[in-house]
């Protein structure tokens, strides 16, 4: 039987392990091959064994790395349990003509490139890969005990990052706003009007952003604030306790598709002049009956890197990071 296949409907996958702004970004783009309008993005995620076969045991289990991706602004639908190597047969039962990938090479058990077979198909298209983050990065830091300082140069996002990762579903339109500090200084102007009254506001430092934050943003989106306008601030008491930088951190909460609006570098101080609801991340309240934010947090994030520490120091240092 001939599959009709739909140039408006296109395949990315992986295993998404922290998906992190640089997988968020390689959806963003994937997204943007196909029209704003009628385009559909699937997202197939692999599974713990598949990934444990061809390059390692993730940080993340299944279920956590199916929920995030879903959870990202200009993800369509995730496929659960997509094979590592890329299959034609799964795109064609998604109708999907092209794969989406990132201008690297990835390899499987054998050495062999992942996507080999859809390249001699001619259904492959490539995208820009957002350099100096990736997951060997993110465990590198976590067993090193070192973040980059607010100095760094790539540790603030520039405002052409922020408004890239501020638009809306359809991946052009204009969505998010960015604030700095306090709703004073506007880094980057969102697609609908800004209303304080209309908002509810959540702070917290949302490092190693996972589903147990984005378990509580959702409950503040669709349960307890469906009418309201969500702002989350991002805060950095002390650099050093936090392993991704504002810039990591700023850019995977804009890609949650539960935020309206970013405040990075949030004072309390200033943001306490409105009246809004308001909340921290983490407390009874946000965490209570959530099947992720009850367990998940980034010191088990942290212990997990750590039970395996020999096996993460050794996956490393295949790919140059050395402690």
């Amino acid at each position: 039987m001939t599959v009709k296949l739909d140039t408006e409907k296109v395949w990315i996958d992986g295993c998404f392990d922290f998906t992190h702004h640089g997988h968020a970004g390689a959806i963003l783009q994937a997204r943007r091959t196909v029209s704003k309008e009628n385009g559909k993005l699937f997202c197939g995620v692999h599974t713990d064994e598949d990934i444990q076969h061809n390059k390692g045991s993730p940080v993340m289990n299944s279920l956590e790395r199916y929920e995030h991706t879903r959870s990202n602004r200009w993800c369509s639908e995730v496929v659960e349990a997509a094979p590592y190597v890329t299959d034609p047969a799964w795109m064609d039962r998604y109708q999907c003509r092209y794969v989406v990938h990132g201008d690297d090479i990835t390899l499987d058990a054998n050495g062999e490139d992942c996507y080999k077979l859809v390249k001699e198909m001619r259904r492959f298209k490539v995208v820009k890969r957002t350099h100096g983050v990736s997951t060997t990065e993110i465990i590198h830091r976590i067993l090193t005990k070192k973040s980059l300082p607010p100095s760094h140069p790539d540790y603030y996002p520039s405002i052409r990052e922020l408004s890239f990762y501020s638009v809306g579903e359809d991946a052009v339109s204009k969505y998010c706003y960015v604030f700095q500090r306090g709703l004073g200084n506007v880094l980057v102007n969102g697609g609908y009007d800004f209303n304080v009254e209309d908002c509810a506001y959540v702070d917290g430092d949302f490092d190693l952003f996972h589903m147990g934050d984005i378990d509580q943003l959702r409950k503040l989106k669709l349960d307890l604030h469906p009418d309201k306008v969500l702002v989350v601030g991002i805060t950095t008491s002390d650099y050093s306790s936090t392993i991704m930088t504002m810039k990591e951190r700023a850019l995977s909460v804009l890609s949650c598709r539960y935020v309206d609006a970013v405040v990075i570098d949030a004072d309390s101080d200033t943001l306490a002049q409105y009246n809004w609801e308001k909340y921290h991340i983490g407390t009874a309240v946000l965490k209570a009956g959530g099947k992720f934010s009850e367990y998940l947090t980034k010191d088990v994030i942290v212990k997990r890197v750590e039970s395996q520490r020999e096996l993460y120091i050794a996956r490393n240092q295949k790919k140059g990071m050395t402690i």
